[in-house]
């Protein structure tokens, strides 16, 4: 298993536990977003704290289920991003689109101050 999921309260967490994200991470990435998605969650942090670099295919995952989770009323957050990740977000404007937390529970706690 190279993700890891689990839920606080009404809150879901997925965790990837590789360093890069590409090829069958991505994959079990998505199966998990379309998990969670379809399961009804409207809440969802993804903890980048094991994650030292992205590839395009996970920013393309992770912008269509931005938009699902959306139009169900969800919200994806994001936590934990080193700098290799969060110089990615800067460059394609991601922030724009996604909250970021410097921790997991910062970004938890930003859900129960809505």
């Amino acid at each position: 298993m190279k993700v890891k999921s689990y839920k606080l309260e009404d809150i879901v967490v997925i965790e990837p536990l590789e360093k890069f994200l590409t090829g069958d991470e991505v994959k079990e990435l998505e199966e998990r977003l379309t998990e969670t998605h379809s399961s009804g969650v409207s809440k969802l942090v993804i903890d980048f704290s094991r994650t030292d670099l992205i590839y395009s295919a996970f920013i393309s995952v992770l912008l269509m289920y931005s938009q699902k989770f959306k139009q169900t009323g969800g919200t994806i957050k994001l936590a934990n991003l080193g700098p290799e990740v969060e110089k990615v977000f800067k460059v394609t404007r991601l922030f724009q689109i996604f909250e970021s937390y410097p921790s997991l529970d910062e970004a938890l706690k930003s859900f129960k101050d809505i």
